[in-house]
């Protein structure tokens, strides 16, 4: 083999090392990164709807529950868009029994969080979940009171309060 070989080989190696650290680095940052939705998506209308009762098992579908506070899922891709009215209690987590039941999201507890409406406002509360509930990127110790707009991350779904 020729030195100008040799040193094409060489600028070839580096760059496909270069490349695979590139990805790693990606693939890190992509996992712990709170995730954003992209500008401009926009929720679709007339879609169903989960209004929760005093019974967390209990599902009753309705097309549009105005003047209820809502949570709308940002994350993941798949679930983008989905709307939950929160009319009593609306428990979120990876068990069946839960009024919104993330099975795919292992980083949520069996019984993660509830979202309360209490006389109009909408309040997070975390059932002790091994992973924590976060409000625009703070932990929630307890409970706390959202606003319109704030985001909720429950392992890694992100909702959005309506």
């Amino acid at each position: 083999m020729t030195d100008q070989l040799l040193s094409v080989l060489k600028v070839a190696l580096l760059a496909l090392v270069y490349l695979f650290f590139a990805r790693v680095l990606w693939a890190v940052w992509s996992e712990v990164r709170t995730p954003v939705p992209a500008e401009g998506a926009r929720i679709r209308r007339g879609r169903t709807t989960v209004t929760s009762t005093n019974e967390s098992t209990k599902k009753v579908k309705v097309k549009h529950a105005r003047g209820l506070p809502a949570v709308v899922v940002v994350e993941p891709r798949e679930s983008r868009g989905q709307r939950f009215s929160v009319l009593d209690n609306l428990t979120v987590g990876r068990a069946d029994d839960n009024a919104v039941p993330m099975p795919d999201d292992t980083f949520i507890s069996t019984h993660h969080a509830t979202f309360q409406n209490r006389e109009g406002s909408l309040w997070i509360v975390d059932l002790n979940s091994t992973n924590g509930t976060f409000v625009n990127g703070q932990n929630v110790a307890g409970e706390k009171k959202l606003r319109s707009g704030d985001r909720v991350q429950l392992g890694s779904t992100v909702m959005e309060v309506h």
